[in-house]
Order: structure tokens, then C-alpha cells, then sequence
């Protein structure tokens, strides 16, 4: 980057520093990178929107300092999938979310990709892990060894990235061993680079999807109560949450909240797998 950047800025920070940039441009083209990995999503899973996406479409803030957009999904074998975004494409601040949870019929691991802008260009891809790596060896060989690593090193050697720390240790915690976590300045090669990262990151994702042994039923009720605790603890935990709690209330931030991490689904469908 052209400029010295801190690794531990809060978003807050960012802001004061940067109130009032356009980014309308920017947030489109990402938004565009987005579609196209959604629809392959959508496509395969055979996806469709849940109920409680109504009117979320396009929404704002009763002042109209903030908008965005929410659609939640679930599918064959996807628990819920979320794709969103929150912010001000005149001022600055850009969140812009894709999540996918798988169900327990595998144990690949679920997908995040992540664009901000605030105004400088936020971009976080991960492979979220579904197993405590430090005691499974063979997961980590299978997920996170290989290609896998290779790319994720070669992406960090570039300078003009800096790593970007969480404020919050339950994201940090959540994080894989190819994680990508970064801040750059805000420009079209940069989002060519993240797009053409991000080409080989979701096919290696749908490769190992297809090509994934079924977890026997006999483990998938213990599976669904880990994927459930880690989805509410790092929904939660989220320190970008307080952009709609500053917003829109505490209220309306808690429905949003919800709605976001699949409260709806997991209500639903806990206990499925019990014999």
C-alpha cells in the first residue's frame, strides 16, 4: 500500500479518518463478484429464499444514513446461506457478506468471502473450519494443505495487503489456516487480484463439496450442535455489529442479527438428526 496502515484499526477509526468517500463504484463491481459466485451457489444446492428475506431486498435506516440488502437462503445440504450487505455507498463504509453453512451430511468445511470498503478496501476469504484442527491431522491435510496453501501464501506475499486483526477474538478464533484477512487501497487492480483469488478458491470449494464422503447419521446430531454453537457464538461475537446497533437501535439490530446468522433455520431444524 501506498501508505503505512495499522493492522489493528478499528472500523470507527477507519471512519474518522475517512467520513465521506463515494465508493458507489466499488461496492457494484463487488457486488457483481458476489452475484456470480451466488448463483453458482444458488444452482447447485438448488437453493431458495427463505421467508424471511421479505422486503429485505433493499432497506434503509429511518434517517437514511444507512441501506443495504439481506437474502437468505436454505438448500439441499445448506443449512443457510446468506448474502448481504450493509452500509453507505456515499460515506465511506461497505460490509458486504457472503456465508455459507453447510449441513451435516459432510464435514467440508463452510465458505466466507467477504468486501469492505472503509473507504480502503477490506477483503476476507476463508475456509471455516467444522473440527478442532489441532486434534484432527487428517482434515487439515485434506483442507488446508496443497493448493489450498500454496495460493493463501503467495496472496500474503503481497505488500500491498495488510493483514487485518479482528477486534474480536471470536472471529480471530474462528479463523483457518488459509484464511485471508486484509486491508488495500481501494482499486480495480486490487479487485481484479481479490476476484482472480477468489476464482480458484470457490472451484476448489465446489470440487471438494462433489467429491465429499457422507458423514455416517450417527454423528451428524453431535456435528449439527457444533455447527450450531459456533454459528451463534461468532454471529454474536461480531464486531461489525455495531454499525447497526449505532444505527438502527437495539432492537431492529437484534431482529437483523438473527435474521443474519439463521436463528429461524436453526429453530427449525435442531435435533433433526436425533434418532
Amino acid at each position: 500500500m501506498s501508505e503505512k496502515q495499522s493492522d489493528v484499526k478499528t472500523i470507527h477509526e477507519f471512519l474518522e479518518d475517512n467520513p465521506n468517500v463515494d465508493v458507489s463504484k466499488q461496492w457494484e463491481r463487488m457486488w457483481n463478484i458476489h452475484g456470480t459466485i451466488a448463483d453458482r451457489i444458488i444452482e447447485r444446492f438448488d437453493c431458495k429464499l427463505h421467508p424471511i428475506s421479505e422486503g429485505a431486498d433493499y432497506y434503509q435506516s429511518p434517517d437514511e444514513s444507512m441501506e443495504g440488502a439481506f437474502f437468505g437462503y436454505t438448500g439441499n445440504d445448506v443449512d443457510w446461506f446468506v448474502r448481504s450487505w450493509i452500509g453507505n455507498r456515499k460515506a465511506s463504509i461497505i460490509d458486504m457478506n457472503i456465508n455459507v453453512v453447510l449441513g451435516q451430511e459432510t464435514l467440508v468445511p463452510n465458505l466466507m468471502v467477504i468486501f469492505g470498503t472503509v473507504p480502503n478496501m477490506l477483503f476476507y476469504a476463508d475456509y471455516v473450519n467444522r473440527v478442532d484442527l489441532k486434534t484432527n491431522e487428517a482434515h487439515v491435510d485434506k483442507y488446508y494443505e496443497g493448493d489450498a496453501n500454496k495460493e493463501y501464501l503467495e496472496f500474503r506475499a503481497n505488500t500491498d495487503y495488510v493483514w487485518s486483526a479482528s477486534h474480536g477474538p471470536g472471529i480471530r478464533c474462528m479463523q483457518s489456516p488459509v484464511c485471508s484477512s486484509y486491508i488495500t487501497t481501494l482499486s480495480e487492480d486490487h479487485i481484479d487480484q481479490c476476484e482472480a483469488y477468489l476464482t480458484k478458491f470457490v472451484d476448489r470449494w465446489f470440487t471438494w463439496y462433489d467429491n465429499a464422503d457422507k458423514l455416517p447419521p450417527g454423528l451428524r446430531d453431535a456435528q449439527q450442535e457444533y455447527d450450531f454453537n459456533y454459528r451463534e457464538y461468532t454471529n454474536r461475537k461480531d464486531p461489525m455489529n455495531v454499525i447497526p446497533q449505532r444505527i438502527f437501535g437495539k432492537e431492529m439490530a437484534q431482529m437483523m442479527l438473527d435474521r443474519r446468522g439463521g436463528k429461524v433455520q436453526m429453530d427449525a431444524d435442531r435435533g433433526k438428526w436425533k434418532k
